[in-house]
């Protein structure tokens, strides 16, 4: 009896350890990078999965406007123009993001209103 409880308390542990691996998702991992530069303005963001709904949300809010377009619940790999004419590229998938928008094709303030709305993002990002 006490061989079968040394050999089941260690294999017990090491199930355990395996299982609890499976599970585990590193959902405080976020990676934000900004590139700047004459022709364009991207930003490239890798996040938990949990936090795809503040980001899908705060893009409706804040870049959609009366657009028929949501970000809700799908992901988006399309330039799209905003209600101003401003024209950006989106990838939004659940935990990763990237705008673009080229500076050549767009005003300066809606440059600078999509790199507000990124470093927007970026500290709701950190702060969940």
């Amino acid at each position: 009896m006490k061989k079968h409880f040394i050999y089941t308390v260690p294999g017990f542990i090491c199930f355990l350890l395996v299982m609890s691996s499976c599970f585990h998702v590193h959902d405080h991992d976020i990676s934000i990078t900004t590139t700047d530069d004459e022709d364009e303005f991207e930003m490239e963001a890798s996040y938990g999965r949990n936090q795809t709904h503040a980001v899908q949300v705060y893009l409706n809010e804040h870049l959609i406007n009366n657009n028929n377009r949501s970000f809700r619940n799908r992901p988006i790999d399309d330039e799209i123009t905003l209600d101003d004419k401003t024209t950006v590229y989106i990838n939004s998938y659940p935990g990763e993001l990237r705008i673009k928008i080229n500076k050549t094709a767009n005003s300066e303030e809606s440059c600078e209103r999509v790199r507000e709305l990124c470093e927007e993002l970026k500290d709701i990002l950190e702060d969940n």
